[in-house]
């Protein structure tokens, strides 16, 4: 279904222009353990080599806004850094994320020839003191690794990571990801070994879950991440894309993005089981693609509730939470009551058995 649904996208418009970005903003980041600005990239790439091999994920609407496939150049990707630079006083960010809706590592996606050339720009700016990219930890080869490693002259290097959950049947049933926690550990201690710091994404609320399962298994993650010894986590919170079974699922009634009290909860109950040893960052819910719905209340406390999420993240203090309240708490508590008696597999089946029926009932 995923691969059908990548089809409907087509081709790149042949308007896009490779030789610019799909755009950059300004995130608080830290280092040190301060709360710091940090400049975030978005290169308009390739697109994802996991999403021609099998669809891709489930949630993930990105390859809109890539290629699709056409080889995007060495060349072309330098330029595109070339643009941010023109445009923003690099001067500015002791970090810079760069991103390519995908895996830098890979070389299908990205070619070395542009990470190492955008590395000795980034040489330049001596109050850059830290690079994060994100890879698949599969297309992620020592060796491309260690280039990038070498070429940033001493900066240190963070590899984002999507490890949306713990449980192996979120992991492949829900999202289609490929990969396990023994994947995670072997590659976190590669990682480790090359003195390169690591970032687990964490997704909130995949389909298929209820709200409390969602919540559960964030918490059950995160407990998993600091017995691990990493104590800095990014939640990605699930926004339903065009073309993606996520969005066909929505469409069907069949799924609802996390609520914003749903949030608030795991980070309270998260300070109170793991304390400074887990610090866990809210990434906001604006990707490179158009999202259709996000993590919602009822539309009366949307505003207040995210901005006290906003606050948080500038240090990671679950006092800004205190007195906020709305009567649609009530309903957030239904639902995470909610249970469903399916296996998660039973409900894969069966979900995907309605949509494809509605599909073809459409046609």
């Amino acid at each position: 279904m995923a691969s059908e649904l990548r089809r409907q996208n087509g081709d790149a418009s042949q308007s896009l222009d490779f030789t610019t970005p799909i755009g950059w903003e300004e995130r608080v980041g830290y280092l040190d353990g301060r709360p710091i600005r940090r400049l975030i990239v978005f290169l308009r790439s390739t697109g994802c080599e996991w999403v021609e091999k099998t669809g891709g994920c489930t949630m993930c609407g990105f390859y809109c806004a890539t290629s699709r496939g056409r080889e995007v150049s060495a060349a072309e990707y330098v330029a595109q850094f070339e643009y941010v630079m023109n445009a923003v006083d690099l001067r500015d960010y002791p970090i810079v994320s760069i991103y390519n809706d995908g895996n830098i590592f890979n070389e299908r996606e990205m070619p070395v020839a542009a990470i190492e050339k955008i590395c000795s720009y980034i040489d330049g700016y001596r109050n850059i003191r830290k690079v994060v990219v994100e890879s698949r930890i599969d297309y992620s080869p020592d060796e491309h690794v260690q280039k990038m490693k070498k070429a940033l002259n001493g900066r240190q290097l963070e590899v984002a990571f999507g490890f949306e959950s713990a449980n192996p049947q979120v992991m492949n049933l829900c999202i289609n990801k490929g990969f396990s926690a023994n994947n995670f550990d072997i590659f976190y201690s590669r990682m480790r070994g090359m003195g390169v710091l690591t970032k687990p994404l964490l997704l909130v609320k995949p389909p298929f879950l209820t709200e409390a399962e969602a919540i559960r298994d964030i918490l059950d993650t995160i407990s998993f991440c600091v017995s691990r010894g990493i104590d800095y986590v990014d939640l990605e919170v699930t926004t339903v894309e065009k073309n993606t079974v996520v969005h066909e699922l929505w469409k069907n009634n069949l799924y609802r993005p996390p609520w914003l009290w749903s949030l608030v909860n795991l980070l309270q109950q998260c300070r109170e089981r793991f304390g400074d040893r887990a610090h866990v960052y809210v990434s906001p819910w604006n990707y490179s693609v158009e999202s259709l719905d996000w993590a919602r209340n009822c539309g009366k406390c949307d505003e207040e509730v995210t901005r006290a999420i906003e606050r948080y993240n500038c240090g990671f203090d679950t006092a800004e939470f205190d007195g906020l309240d709305c009567s649609c708490r009530d309903e957030w508590r239904e639902a995470t009551t909610t249970e469903d008696p399916r296996t998660i597999p039973e409900r894969v089946r069966e979900q995907l058995a309605y949509v494809r029926n509605a599909r073809l009932s459409s046609l």
